[in-house]
């Protein structure tokens, strides 16, 4: 059963609030089946993060669209325990090792989620490093992990790290385990483990008691009997039923599968592949060149966009045509012209202009989405889902959850067959695995992680607005984020809070300064701005030059934009040379200024009057008279646009008022 977005999941929406609301780091596992992938899929397509995907394998990386580990932190292959000297900052050894390019330390700096897939597979001294990096190449030696969150996916009941006997050693005098969880950095930071409950590959009640109880090393004798009923060593599938073989060691798969292809009639096919610019044959999901003849069992090793098949597809190729074309009929019996996909390598990089963390294609490779699939590693099946299996441990299991793996693959019991019997010496989990599985979806722990984690992002919050100047938020988030976690009485916090509000006092303080510098500079400004404004009065009084006016009215204008008098006297200007539109412009600027101006109104009265805009005339006018009533010449324009509008009477009143101020003066 293919996995479907199931929101309603409890384990799911807990995951998904702590990823998605704090900064907390989490460890997400589950059961074979429960759709630890599609979650990790589903992140990467909705959180707003700055997010990268590592894995610890070339494959793993490929099929989660990351890159591995190795590659990003430029991570040696020996192991790095936590007293290693190329960790040291002494004499900046740590910035010699890693030799980060200026924009790979950009990048570091700037992620904000870092997802690891197939956990699992991780060494504890790597975690680690990884913290150590973190820290120093962030700028954040106080916080794990340099302040990142850290989302954690796999399930350690599956495969454990390969660690050669030589490093074991080694890594036994820091670690009490090679496990990831057992990394030093977890002593200092909250990891909290989510396991994904519901079980969406297998329906059967029965197998998947049998099975929850092999991973917890946990199966008595009647889940055995149960599962040995399964037990054909004799076993022969036919071709069509499409079986496929899990083994633990890789000769033994690779024997079958090429015993399998040469038993086939006819000739092979081969496919070639096509790699361009960086792609390391290791990390190839399938053969460069792959061998196939028809009839010859495949595997498919991609989603399909249309959805015919999905990565663990099994399939018999059913054609090959003169054209090298490749047909493959699928378990239920629907038949595909299987054409060649493109799988990409990345490198992560960050864009400084748009803020975020961005895929850089550096490799390709090209090749049909199969490869043999008679018989596969237990390794390699991991993440698969099989309907008809036949598990073949002969060669040994020699590592933990090796016979879990290879059993949860299959669908259901009745799709099952052994080639060997299952005993409780097949079944082993490390005693380190199952004490820290008892912390799995601690109710507390994640209540707690969510008060905590969103009281850490409203501290930051406050932080951040009050270094960007926004105090009202500043102080909101502050508040919010004491009443979700008090830490006033911390003497770090007081002491921080102390140094906030004597940068305020100081930043009062250069405020006020500046005012008194802006101020006097103002002033001066003014000053000159005056000085152009008698220039240009002079222009036009004694030079008779009035475009030399407008140059100098426009200087003072760039000096001091709001002088009033400035803008009058240059629309006055303009409207004596006849440009009535752009000395309105002047003179609206000045009764923007100052509505109260009589020199505004009553002048660009006299514009509108010109242009014979009558309305805006009458307007201005009466404006202008109530400024100054007792301005004759204000009286006799305002009867002139009466006049124009029709308003006689009103024209007569004010003509009077006109000949009564000139008569006064005249006595």
């Amino acid at each position: 059963m293919e996995f479907q977005l199931d929101t309603d999941n409890k384990e799911f929406q807990d995951a998904l609030q702590l990823i998605t609301h704090t900064r907390q780091s989490v460890f997400l596992t589950g059961k074979a089946g429960t759709g630890k992938s599609t979650f990790l899929k589903y992140i990467c397509g909705h959180t707003k993060k700055k997010y990268v995907v590592l894995a610890p394998t070339g494959i793993a990386a490929i099929n989660a669209e990351g890159v591995t580990l190795h590659s990003f932190f430029k991570l040696p292959f020996r192991p790095m325990l936590p007293d290693d000297p190329d960790l040291s900052l002494k004499n900046g050894r740590i910035f010699e090792f890693f030799k980060y390019t200026k924009k790979h330390r950009k990048l570091i700096e700037e992620v904000e989620l870092i997802i690891i897939d197939e956990i699992s597979m991780v060494r504890a001294d790597i975690i680690d490093c990884v913290d150590r990096v973190l820290r120093v190449f962030s700028g954040n030696m106080r916080l794990p992990f340099g302040g990142k969150q850290l989302l954690f996916v796999g399930d350690v009941f599956q495969l454990e790290p390969v660690v050669p006997s030589d490093q074991k050693e080694i890594l036994s005098l820091f670690y009490a385990s090679p496990f990831f969880f057992s990394a030093r950095v977890f002593k200092n930071i909250n990891l909290v483990p989510i396991e994904l409950q519901k079980v969406y590959r297998q329906t059967d009640p029965v197998f998947i008691n049998i099975l929850d109880r092999i991973r917890n090393n946990a199966a008595r004798k009647q889940e055995l009997d149960i599962l040995n009923a399964r037990y054909f060593p004799d076993f022969t599938p036919r071709n069509e039923d499409m079986y496929i073989t899990l083994a633990t060691r890789r000769d033994q798969v690779d024997f079958i599968n090429e015993r399998k292809l040469a038993e086939l009639p006819g000739e092979e096919f081969i496919s070639k592949g096509k790699i361009e610019g960086d792609f390391p044959e290791s990390s190839l999901p399938t053969q460069l060149n792959l061998s196939i003849k028809e009839q010859a069992q495949v595997i498919f090793i991609d989603n399909d966009y249309e959805r015919r098949w999905v990565n663990g597809t099994i399939g018999m190729v059913s054609g090959i045509d003169e054209n090298g074309n490749v047909f493959v009929l699928l378990e239920d019996g629907r038949e595909y012209l299987v054409e060649p996909t493109s799988w990409r390598n990345y490198k992560y990089k960050y864009n400084e202009k748009e803020k975020k963390v961005e895929e850089e294609i550096v490799g390709t490779f090209e090749q049909l989405p199969i490869r043999l699939a008679w018989a596969i590693t237990v390794h390699k099946s991991q993440g698969l889902t099989f309907s008809r299996v036949v598990v073949d441990l002969t060669g040994g299991v020699f590592a933990g959850g090796q016979t879990y793996v290879a059993l949860s693959r299959c669908t259901s019991l009745d799709g099952l067959v052994l080639k060997s019997r299952i005993s409780s010496h097949d079944i082993f989990v490390r005693k380190e695995i199952v004490q820290f599985s008892q912390q799995f979806n601690d109710r507390q722990l994640i209540e707690k992680s969510l008060q905590e984690s969103e009281a850490e992002l409203l501290y930051a919050r406050a932080v951040h607005s009050f270094k960007s100047g926004n105090i009202k938020e500043a102080v909101e988030a502050f508040a919010a984020a004491v009443g979700k976690r008090n830490e006033l009485g911390k003497p770090e916090v007081q002491r921080l809070l102390r140094l906030k509000l004597q940068t305020m006092n100081t930043q009062q303080a250069q405020i006020k300064k500046l005012r008194e510098e802006l101020y006097a500079q103002r002033e001066v400004q003014k000053e000159y701005a005056h000085e152009y404004y008698l220039m240009g009065n002079e222009c036009i009084t004694k030079a008779h030059d009035p475009n030399a006016a407008i140059r100098s009215f426009d200087k003072a204008l760039k000096l001091y934009p709001e002088y009033v008098d400035a803008w009058v006297r240059k629309g006055v200007t303009l409207l004596d040379l006849g440009d009535g539109f752009q000395a309105v412009t002047c003179l609206n600027e000045a009764v923007r200024l100052n509505p109260q101006s009589f020199k505004a109104r009553y002048n660009r009265g006299k514009s509108y009057l010109q242009l014979k805009y009558y309305d805006e005339a009458v307007s201005d006018f009466m404006k202008a008279v109530d400024l100054k009533p007792k301005h004759a010449a204000a009286h006799e324009y305002l009867a002139e646009a009466f006049l124009h509008i029709g308003e006689k009477e009103l024209a007569r009143q004010h003509q009077d008022i006109a000949d009564s101020l000139r008569d006064g003066e005249d006595s």
